[in-house]
């Protein structure tokens, strides 16, 4: 069984997967997606992390022994890809929660596989964000609409497909209207619907 989880920043996404993962009693991989990915590549973690979810990058490797990579490469496309074996590889060792980086288009065509996007209101995300990072409202809403922007524009290089687009997806929840809790039992009623659990 896996399950991906795709979310708007300040909606609660990672709580959600945490709560989910220690409920189902499975991995919940998101940070340590950074982690893998730069343990089993060239890369070291703070150049995995500094690619991750980010808007592509224009910057070409010229140098053909920088981080051992071939001329001309894009390094934000070899970064990726080593995030996204290494998601491919955390798979394979069993039942799994995957937050964000393409986790459902990476692993997409399998039957065990639940795709999930959670979305929330601005003045929701703003307090959870605001609280925190301690900012006041405006630097809140930059934060957002930043890390919004990267997470889109990752996800439309990588997949040719929209983020946050309803029918990229299995289930989407409002988890301003539901909570965390409120969240977690639907997506286990999902789950328990396909057959999963």
């Amino acid at each position: 069984m896996i399950i991906t989880i795709g979310r708007q920043h300040g909606s609660g996404g990672h709580d959600i997967a945490r709560a989910l993962a220690k409920q189902l009693n499975i991995s919940c991989y998101g940070k340590e997606i950074v982690d893998e990915a730069a343990a089993s590549s060239n890369f070291s973690r703070e150049v995995v992390d500094s690619f991750d979810e980010k808007r592509v990058a224009t910057f070409i490797a010229n140098e053909p022994h920088f981080f051992g990579i071939h001329d001309g490469f894009r390094l934000n496309m070899q970064v990726a890809a080593a995030q996204f074996d290494a998601i491919r590889a955390l798979a394979e060792k069993g039942d799994a929660i995957f937050v964000g980086r393409c986790a459902d288009y990476i692993l997409r065509g399998r039957d065990d596989m639940l795709r999930v996007f959670i979305m929330s209101d601005m003045p929701t995300r703003l307090k959870t964000i605001e609280g925190r990072y301690s900012l006041d409202e405006e630097q809140a809403k930059k934060l957002i609409r930043e890390v919004d922007k990267d997470r889109s524009s990752f996800y439309r290089y990588y997949t040719d497909q929209i983020w946050g687009e309803a029918g990229n997806y299995d289930l989407c929840i409002d988890s301003a209207r539901i909570g965390v809790d409120g969240a977690v039992k639907v997506i286990i009623s999902c789950l328990q619907a396909r057959g999963l659990i």
